[in-house]
């Protein structure tokens, strides 16, 4: 008789037999404990329990199993949430250094229709200011935010009497009143914008900040608003102070 022939290697990427995951188990008892996901993802087992008799273990453990993974799905979702409104603090916190930083109207309208495009990552910042009187504020390729000029009324149409901040997922599908006002020569690329209202004492017309980005769902109603309000707030409250100091 020749002799034994070696056993063949057991490849490195092999799955483990079930005998070697049970004295895998037998030698860490605590695996499982330590581990519950693996439990979560486990098929429970289903007794025979006679005719017309229903282990209703079985269902319960697998009703578990689903709630854990609802559970895990909406707390994904709310750290996602949490991520999103801290990055945008963090962005508005330096858009509100800025804006207070300038020391005349000429420095806070540039900081508005450049740095903010840059800071915010939007493609234009409009500065829509109502007006009885049509004025040309045209706009270049080269550059499409800056001051428009707009029909009264459009701010509370778009915004209704009582909200501060609109935030549009699909402008497409949803298209906000006055939009191509708003962002005229450049309306077809906006994809998803953000409205916001400027409360002015010094000025007695509706004025808004808008924000446009050339691809869906940048702004959502997922977002929290206060801050953006706040942001809109800040420029406000820059405007009438330099808008009082040359009516004086």
């Amino acid at each position: 008789m020749g002799a034994k022939r070696p056993e063949p290697p057991v490849s490195e990427t092999a799955a483990p037999t079930a005998e070697q995951v049970r004295e895998f188990l037998k030698l860490n008892p605590d695996f499982l404990m330590k581990n519950l996901d693996v439990v979560g993802e486990s098929q429970p087992p289903e007794r025979e329990l006679g005719d017309a008799v229903i282990d209703f273990q079985h269902y319960m453990v697998k009703n578990l199993q689903k709630d854990t993974k609802l559970l895990k799905s909406r707390y994904q979702m709310l750290v996602d949430f949490c991520r999103d409104n801290m990055s945008v603090q963090s962005l508005v916190h330096a858009a509100a250094l800025k804006l207070i930083r300038t020391k005349s109207l000429e420095q806070l309208l540039e900081v508005i229709t450049i740095d903010l495009v840059s800071l915010f990552d939007v493609d234009v910042v409009r500065m829509a200011m109502e007006s009885d009187t049509k004025l040309d504020t045209s706009y270049g390729e080269e550059n499409y935010s800056g001051i428009i000029f707009i029909e009264p009324g459009t701010v509370d149409d778009a915004l209704g009497a009582t909200k501060n901040v609109l935030l549009v997922e699909d402008c497409a599908a949803n298209m906000p009143a006055g939009f191509d006002q708003i962002f005229a020569d450049c309306n077809d690329m906006i994809a998803s914008c953000a409205l916001l209202r400027l409360e002015l004492d010094t000025v007695g017309k509706n004025i808004l900040l808008a924000f446009g980005v050339r691809y869906k769902d940048r702004f959502h109603s997922g977002q929290g608003i206060e801050l953006l309000h706040f942001l809109a707030q800040i420029v406000a409250h820059q405007m009438d102070t330099y808008l009082h100091d040359l009516t004086i």
